[in-house]
């Protein structure tokens, strides 16, 4: 009698209700018109890993969330990525050859080697410790550095800085930390759907259309796919092993990009705008409340926004989604118009204006949200 109901549960947890067969046959046509059959195949894939028990965190774990959901997403991302990688790479069809695949090594392996930390820590949950994690992502990218020293920048522009980056231990010392410290603060705004994924989708675009041989077209395919799922659907996260390997190949490729003098430091600044500022801000902001600087908490920038979107939309995953795009599309989206638009130079020290932009309308939302709303920390 106990198989038998616990069989009966197990069936019931694969029964989806009428509101997601409706959200998964919106996710599938958009999924088959954007990306064809391949995409409806990985589309089914992330709805069987949103039903499986394990790697699932609970309703509370999340604070944006309010639903329970798999960690697994990181997975479904480089499912997609490989399936086009290798429909890319044996296709002669002109028409994809803006998408054909050609990534250098260190963008590979430091994003594999991140991604791998991080599928760990999903699948046995807190089972690394944090300073474990730590370490382990410093030792790959210390690695990474050594094996490719053009990717440590030696110069930014600036008289006084350039001075102690022409000092090799500097310069490799300043770009190993800054390169954590990207892929920690990518992991920590991890909170909205379509946030992070949508500045990866962003990254995607720009860098497969300025680096012929060392874009990301792939992730162009895996990143819309899993926006769309993540978006209608909410029921995936990308886990420690999608924001991890997600902040590993968006650091090397700019990193690449701009050892080549394809983009200039003020861009990638305003392209990862998000990610970092609201990175330091928390440690500033936890630092002056007296707390420890690396204590989660409830007051990002995206915590407070989601608090205005819930007073608008009914659902919850309306909410959730709307946060997530209005950030991602409000951010990295200014370099995104502006590679469209071609109004300044992606090569440019101009765009060190519009980081000055970014960081005042982040300063001017962050407070209004703060006071008019209320948010709980």
């Amino acid at each position: 009698m106990v198989i038998h109901q616990q069989g009966i549960k197990k069936l019931n947890s694969f029964v989806l209700s009428e509101r997601e067969l409706a959200k998964l046959a919106v996710i599938s046509v958009l999924a088959t018109a954007a990306f064809g059959v391949g995409g409806l195949i990985i589309i089914f894939i992330m709805q069987w890993m949103t039903l499986q028990s394990y790697a699932s965190d609970a309703v509370d774990k999340h604070g944006i969330a309010e639903v329970q959901a798999s960690r697994l997403g990181g997975v479904a991302l480089l499912m997609g990525i490989l399936m086009s990688t290798a429909f890319f790479m044996i296709s002669d069809d002109t028409a994809v050859e803006f998408f054909r695949v050609q990534v250098s090594w260190p963008v590979w392996l430091g994003g594999a080697g991140c991604f791998s930390l991080g599928l760990i820590e999903d699948l046995r949950n807190n089972s690394l410790s944090p300073r474990f994690r730590l370490i382990s992502k410093t030792l790959v990218l210390m690695v990474i550095f050594l094996l490719a020293p053009f990717l440590v920048p030696s110069s930014v522009g600036l008289p006084i800085v350039d001075w102690f980056l022409n000092i090799p231990f500097v310069a490799f010392a300043v770009c190993l930390f800054f390169s954590v410290g990207f892929i920690n603060a990518v992991n920590t705004v991890d909170g909205a759907n379509g946030l992070v994924v949508g500045i990866f989708f962003i990254n995607c675009y720009i860098f497969s259309a300025e680096m012929d041989g060392m874009a990301m077209p792939s992730g162009l395919y895996g990143a819309g796919l899993f926006l769309i799922f993540n978006v209608v659907s909410g029921r995936l996260f990308l886990g420690d092993a999608g924001a991890y390997g997600i902040g590993a190949v968006m650091l090397l490729v700019g990193l690449t990009a701009f050892s080549e003098e394809l983009v200039s430091l003020p861009f990638l600044a305003v392209l990862f705008f998000y990610p970092c500022f609201d990175f330091v801000v928390s440690l500033v902001r936890r630092h002056l409340d007296g707390r420890a600087m690396t204590a989660p908490d409830n007051d990002h920038l995206h915590n407070r926004v989601h608090t205005y979107f819930k007073s608008v939309f009914k659902s919850k995953n309306m909410a959730n989604s709307a946060t997530g795009l209005s950030i991602a599309l409000g951010s990295s989206g200014f370099a995104l118009v502006g590679h469209a638009s071609d109004l300044i130079p992606i090569t440019s020290n101009l765009w060190s204006f519009v980081f000055l932009i970014q960081s005042i309308l982040y300063g001017v939302i962050f407070l209004w949200a703060g006071k008019a709303l209320n948010p709980v920390h």
